[in-house]
């Protein structure tokens, strides 16, 4: 539009916006004529420079929640390996150690207990006590707020990842936290970071163990997938 104008006033008026301007005739490719009107800017009007030769600010480009979101994401670091991000302890009135109350309800020190306990803490969704470990995948038939994840190559962060035996059904199962999820470009897993109690790191079995129950353990896919007895079957993951 500012052409426009331009060259409208400067046929129109041609005094009153510049001071002698300079008319040029040229063709372009097609053999169309091209007429160019350059002039002096030190002779051109204020009142024009005000109104029609203002520079444009360039816009500044507008990141969405959303995007900003995805950034954040990608940004995150994983959890120290052998931290304790859950908070299992506090203290009482009296100055003596109780659990919180995410983690008042079970057998203290096994693997359900404290993978019912992270899961609370973390996404706020309380679990009925589900039987062993192995059986944990019948989570939704006791709890509407859960769904469960039976590709075992998604690996949900925050979930409940459930293991089962391989042969032995005498084995009771094992169920984790996971904390943290290193991926590739593709998004396919390739370093899990989860906690856990009762575990494969467990100093003392079947009691809990303070300052070893909940520590980070980093381990990669592959070996996160099974052991000598035991593979993973699902995931418990929060119902969106």
């Amino acid at each position: 539009m500012r052409l426009v104008y331009l060259l409208l006033l400067t046929l129109l008026f041609p005094t009153a916006v510049f001071a002698q301007p300079y008319r040029t005739v040229s063709y372009d490719a097609s053999g169309r004529k091209v007429i160019t009107y350059t002039c002096d800017p030190n002779e051109t009007p204020e009142w024009f420079k005000e109104n029609y030769l203002k520079e444009e600010k360039a816009k500044e480009p507008i990141i969405s929640e959303t995007k900003a979101e995805v950034v954040s994401e990608q940004k995150r670091t994983p959890p120290k390996e052998g931290s304790i991000p859950a908070k299992i302890e506090t203290v009482d009135a009296n100055g003596k150690e109780i659990f919180t109350e995410n983690y008042r309800i079970g057998y203290a020190g096994q693997c359900t207990w404290y993978a019912r306990g992270r899961f609370h803490e973390v996404n706020g969704v309380e679990l009925p006590t589900i039987g062993y470990a192995k059986d944990w995948l019948m989570a939704p038939l006791v709890s509407d707020k859960v769904d469960v994840c039976l590709d075992v190559n998604v690996v949900p962060e925050h979930s409940i990842a459930v293991y089962a035996p391989k042969a032995d059904s005498r084995l009771k199962g094992h169920v984790v936290f996971v904390e943290y999820v290193e991926r590739d470009k593709d998004g396919n897993p390739v370093n899990v970071y989860y906690t856990d109690a009762n575990g494969k790191q467990d100093t003392e079995k079947n009691k809990y163990t303070k300052g070893c129950d909940g520590q980070v353990i980093q381990e990669s896919f592959q070996e996160f997938r099974e052991n000598r007895h035991l593979k993973l079957v699902g995931y418990v993951v929060k119902k969106d």
